[in-house]
């Protein structure tokens, strides 16, 4: 099946239809900054169509990022009550923590003044819906599970930005994300940490993008700061507002 689907993409590509539609696909890394700071690997892709005949291009973007490694959980700055283990033992003050962090991404959107015959620098403004999940998961050092922070955000996205053309072509954009509907779960195995989904501030979230391509190949370096409102719930203990820093690199290939 994923067989499939790979020579699906690349018929796209290689096809007339490709005049229309194209595809391309993105590997890298990102550095998120948040109650701790961890690596990640980045896997991206995108769709667009534009008639040649048109001045605006449709997009779907997807791009997902998954932990390199744990790192240390500050304790001074963990908040849980550590009434009880998974084992139902006392889980010390001492007792290492270690997180690990992941997310993902979706957006599909509109870009105007894209026509391919530009050869002067232009403004490039895009809107698009947008979506974003990040989590933080806890475990103490014989790999206990002991609960997991996770944030989902989908709202609205605009921006503008500027495209400078050539045989290497320079664009930067910058974005404001607007969530209209957030949700922050805490899922846990320690005392007084039910798993129960808990309402949080709808925050704006902002994305500033540089790109250079060439051919079919492009490096893009951009950095998102994610803002994650309080979340309160009389049945369950408060999320503190917290704010995470996400700058990334992303090699893409062009089919």
């Amino acid at each position: 099946m994923r067989f499939r689907i790979i020579c699906f993409f690349l018929a796209i590509g290689s096809s007339s239809f490709g005049q229309k539609i194209r595809f391309n696909s993105s590997i890298g890394s990102s550095f998120i900054s948040w109650h701790e700071q961890q690596m990640t690997v980045d896997l991206g892709a995108q769709i667009s169509y534009q008639k040649p005949t048109k001045n605006r291009k449709y997009f779907i973007a997807l791009r997902s990022l998954g932990n390199v490694a744990t790192s240390a959980t500050d304790r001074s700055k963990y908040t849980t009550l550590f009434e009880s283990s998974v084992q139902s033992q006392p889980l010390l003050e001492s007792t290492f923590l270690n997180s690990s962090m992941r997310g993902g991404e979706a957006e599909a959107g509109v870009v105007w003044n894209t026509h391919p015959s530009k050869k002067n620098i232009h403004l490039t403004p895009v809107v698009s819906f947008f979506s974003r999940s990040i989590a933080r998961r806890i475990s103490s050092s014989k790999g206990e599970y002991l609960e997991e922070e996770k944030y989902r955000l989908h709202g609205l996205s605009a921006g503008l930005g500027v495209v400078i053309p050539g045989k290497t072509s320079l664009g930067v954009q910058a974005q404001l994300i607007q969530p209209f509907f957030s949700e922050a779960s805490l899922f846990g195995q320690l005392i007084g940490v039910p798993v129960q989904s808990l309402s949080q501030e709808k925050t704006l979230n902002y994305r500033a993008k540089v790109q250079v391509s060439r051919g079919n190949f492009g490096l893009a370096i951009h950095v998102d700061v994610v803002n994650l409102g309080a979340a309160v719930n009389p049945n369950s203990r408060s999320i503190l507002a917290s704010q995470a820093v996400i700058p990334s690199s992303l090699f893409t290939y062009f089919f």
